[in-house]
């Protein structure tokens, strides 16, 4: 059978209502992505809405809480008024835990003794080195242990186990994924914290920086360690006054989700201070006359890719060494970084990087001798 011939005008009239008809059906798409793109964000706003709701709910059911460990950030009326001295000694797991100590170790070699501190604020590795600091166990060590050989057998001890069951990684990849340092951020990995089933409990955690401290006395009344409730997202400062224990202290301090804890001080279980927006908490010392503040990294943000921070949050780090230099603090900030030769480091907890660690933080320490001293006093 012959095709019904097609006339110009009625060809021309077919592909016009065929235009007309697509461009309506585009259009109506359009406007229906816009819909669902308008639904999307309401339902984010929505979503982001009832969370912070709840993590305000959680943080009024410690609200009238006497511990005294939850302070704000920054810190209000902080304990670093009016002081001469102030250092602050960031987190970074072994890896700056044993350059830290290299590096004191080189300073009082060269008559710079940090331990004049008036206040010293640690966090996460960084409280385990200020705790050994301020009770005189690095000395203790210095004379007793040969010590390139026995501080690495040591702090080997401090390790978690390396390989991770599913909830442990679950923990330590909210860390690494977040994005902001909102409370409930801060909440959702204290939760996957609480929950992460970790071989090597806060028992064993605290055992071993009893023996690494040789003492469970607080060393200082001018020493303070950070952590945060895992419940509520707060940061929390630990001093003498608490009455706590400083290996139970430095314990909660570097309980790291995912590998170490959590731990519990007083009423609150608690997670490493370094899980939130500063691996350095140096707003503690606001109002000092001059701070020596130690990071692992210089707060950039490709600090996690570098493998030199466990939190994928924001580093305030900078704008805290501009807030402290406002505020009429001479300050000195000392970055570890990267052992010379590396591009990255797969773990900082990883055992194999504490001796050239310490022989690096030591050859820093010497390096650097001369120009700490002016600046310390």
């Amino acid at each position: 059978m012959n095709a019904p011939k097609v006339l110009p005008e009625q060809n021309s009239l077919t592909r016009r209502n065929f235009m007309v008809t697509g461009t309506a059906a585009a259009v109506a798409m359009s406007v229906n992505s816009a819909q669902v793109s308008a639904q999307s964000v309401s339902a984010v706003n929505t979503m982001q809405a009832a969370q912070t709701e709840i993590s305000r709910q959680v943080a009024l059911s410690t609200a009238k809480w006497t511990d005294n460990l939850a302070h704000p950030i920054p810190y209000q009326n902080g304990p670093g008024a009016d002081k001469q001295r102030g250092l602050v000694l960031g987190g970074g797991g072994v890896y700056l835990l044993a350059w830290t100590v290299g590096y004191f170790r080189a300073l009082k070699k060269n008559g710079v003794d940090l331990n004049t501190a008036d206040i010293v604020v640690g966090t996460s590795a960084g409280s385990i080195a200020a705790a050994m600091l301020t009770s005189g166990s690095i000395d203790r060590f210095q004379s007793e242990l040969d010590f390139l050989a026995e501080f690495p057998k040591l702090f080997t001890k401090l390790v978690p186990a390396m390989k991770s069951n599913a909830s442990q990684s679950r923990a330590r990849n909210m860390a690494i994924s977040a994005k902001d340092s909102s409370p409930a951020t801060i909440q959702a990995i204290g939760h996957a914290a609480m929950a992460a089933h970790n071989p090597d409990g806060p028992q064993r955690h605290m055992k071993v920086l009893k023996d690494i401290l040789l003492r469970t006395d607080w060393p200082s009344s001018r020493l303070h360690t950070t952590a945060m409730d895992c419940y509520t997202g707060e940061r929390l400062v630990v001093s003498q006054s608490a009455g706590i224990p400083i290996n139970v202290a430095c314990a909660a301090s570097s309980s790291l989700p995912g590998a170490l804890g959590p731990t519990w001080l007083l009423d609150r279980l608690c997670m490493d201070g370094g899980i939130c927006q500063t691996s350095t908490h140096s707003d503690v010392v606001r109002g000092v006359k001059r701070a020596l503040v130690l990071s692992l990294s210089d707060g950039g943000l490709d600090a996690v890719k570098l493998g030199l921070r466990t939190s994928g949050m924001p580093n305030t780090l900078q704008q805290e060494i501009k807030d402290l230099e406002s505020g009429g603090t001479k300050t000195k900030l000392v970055v570890c970084g990267l052992l010379p030769g590396q591009t990255a480091v797969n773990s900082i907890m990883d055992p194999q990087w504490i001796a050239p660690m310490l022989k690096y933080g030591f050859e820093r320490g010497m390096a650097d001798a001369s120009e700490m001293k002016k600046f310390w006093g």
